[in-house]
């Protein structure tokens, strides 16, 4: 009740902003917001300061949206424990104003998902490289439910020369499944950021910044059907342990577990700006995580702990802008890396390794006018590897992206307008680590892991098309619907000399579905 009531207020306080406007204002900067929104180029600069409190001034005052939308996805070329049709309905709202020298962003957005045909996730999905969780080789349907709030205030003080900003983030989670075995979790999440600036010179400011965060993952599993529990004539519908990357038991009895969550990290800021030159945005930001599994039936060995995790996060972001005549360039950069290790109490031991590296550059192009055209490029590398000690097993893989895309979005009578956008993608394997001893084996190595090395060692073609009109309605403001289609299609898999239970399909759609207000 509490949550419907908090969406109650945001959406009244959305709604009272465009009724203290003036008509004719209203229209105006609603046009603009969505002419905005529609150039990728600005749009991408955006997200890139977006949540970052310390960008919160130089965010584009008055833009403010409200999404409504349906996603629908559906087929077999995912990884195993993804869903095979997810159905997600999202209302999203944000906005950017300065009120008394404070400039504040805030977001809020809902989201009711529907995945069916999961296998092997008792997850939130919100923790992908959890060292500890429940699963089954039985298809269940997952209902979730998330609501995530967002919120960032910055001020400048000494004469403008020291800016202060403050950020939080709080996310709440539930998730159950509809069918055994029967899935409840509940998860919460709450990140604090601050951060100090100096204004080195007219055109040059840096800071740095500190991030403190924390929240709980609770896991239970049960049955409507007792029988199912672990009755051999029911043997997809048994609950395993994965501990690691590996299952380590089933678990008749005390599928019941919380996982504790504590985070703390640092950031470094550099803007700088000139009419030459053009403007450029820096921030490095390390992060580490520290995971804290505890059995809710305490054993005389370990007492309640379970496994420790620890996640370590290096991030860096740089986007630079410059207006060419009548055209706008954006190109950004990142890098991140992502290490976990894991300490496993009944093994006193470590067991499980994880990395995840990636890279990406991107460069926009857009063109004003009365038709106005947007260009994207891209180029980026996505890896990861997982090592499970209990196995001696080890897999990995690199693989290349590269993206194009193009739109243009054309002006008509009466602040209407209507665009088409393009965009491709190909993806090919750069290298890759199989390690899997064959005494290991075991039912979700041959189902999941070997199913995950199948696909993300393919190689695969892919597009999207989308399509908006956009036309003023009550007080001129800006409404506009999306219509938008997607395909994967996989050229290329590897052969395994292995007994493979599960391999991926051939292909994934997606569609969706948006109305999209501007004021």
């Amino acid at each position: 009740m509490k949550k419907i009531q908090l969406l109650i207020l945001i959406l009244q306080v959305s709604v009272f902003c465009v009724q203290a406007q003036k008509t004719d204002t209203t229209g105006i900067i609603s046009l603009k917001n969505r002419i905005f929104a529609a150039d990728s180029a600005s749009f991408a600069q955006y997200q890139f300061k977006r949540g970052k409190a310390f960008f919160s001034a130089s965010m584009p005052d008055g833009f403010n949206t409200i999404s409504i939308g349906h996603q629908f996805s559906k087929g077999g070329y995912i990884p195993l424990q993804s869903g095979s049709k997810i159905k997600d309905t999202y209302l999203a709202t944000e906005g950017k104003s300065t009120l008394a020298d404070i400039a504040l962003w805030g977001a809020f957005s809902y989201h009711k998902i529907v995945e069916d045909s999961t296998r092997w996730a008792h997850q939130t999905r919100n923790n992908p490289s959890s060292p500890y969780y429940y699963g089954s080789a039985a298809n269940v349907n997952y209902q979730r439910v998330i609501y995530q709030l967002s919120a960032t205030a910055e001020r400048n003080m000494l004469a403008k020369n020291l800016p202060l900003a403050i950020g939080v983030d709080y996310r709440i989670g539930d998730h159950y499944s509809t069918n055994d075995p029967r899935g409840t979790l509940k998860d919460y999440q709450l990140n604090l950021q601050g951060s100090i600036g100096y204004q080195l010179s007219e055109n040059l400011k840096a800071g740095l910044g500190i991030r403190y965060g924390y929240g709980e993952e609770n896991t239970n599993v049960s049955y409507k059907n007792p029988d199912k529990i672990s009755n051999l004539d029911y043997i997809d519908f048994i609950t395993h342990v994965i501990n690691g990357y590996n299952t380590e038991s089933e678990k008749a009895t005390g599928k019941d577990f919380r996982n504790d969550m504590s985070r703390y990290g640092f950031d470094a800021y550099l803007s700088y700006g000139s009419e030459k030159f053009g403007n450029l945005a820096f921030n490095a930001s390390y992060l580490e995580e520290k995971q804290k599994f505890i059995n809710r039936l305490v054993d005389s060995n370990n007492g309640g702990k379970i496994n420790d995790y620890t996640l370590t996060t290096y991030n860096f972001d740089l986007i630079w802008q410059k207006k060419i005549q009548n055209n706008n360039l954006v190109i950004s950069l990142n890098y991140l890396n992502m290490d976990g290790t894991d300490f496993k109490y009944p093994a006193k031991a470590n067991n499980y390794l994880y990395n995840q590296n990636q890279w990406s550059a991107k460069a926009f192009l857009s063109t004003s006018g009365s038709t106005s055209y947007n260009y994207v490029l891209g180029l980026a590398k996505d890896g990861e590897e997982r090592q499970d000690g209990s196995t001696g097993s080890i897999l990995g893989y690199n693989r290349l992206k590269v993206n194009a895309g193009i739109g243009f979005s054309k002006q008509l009578k009466g602040n209407q307008s209507w665009g088409i956008h393009a965009n491709g993608i190909y993806s090919m394997n750069l290298n890759d680590q199989f390690v899997v001893p064959k005494a290991n084996e075991t039912v979700f190595t041959r189902m999941v892991v070997y199913n995950d090395y199948l696909y993300h060692t393919s190689s695969f073609f892919g597009g999207s098309l989308a399509a908006d009109y956009n036309f003023p309605t009550y007080k001129k403001i800006q409404t506009g619907i999306r219509l938008g289609f997607s395909y994967m299609d996989a050229l290329k898999f590897k052969t395994l000399d292995r007994v493979v239970i599960s391999s991926p399909g051939n292909n994934r759609f997606s569609t969706s579905l948006s109305l999209n207000l501007y004021f």
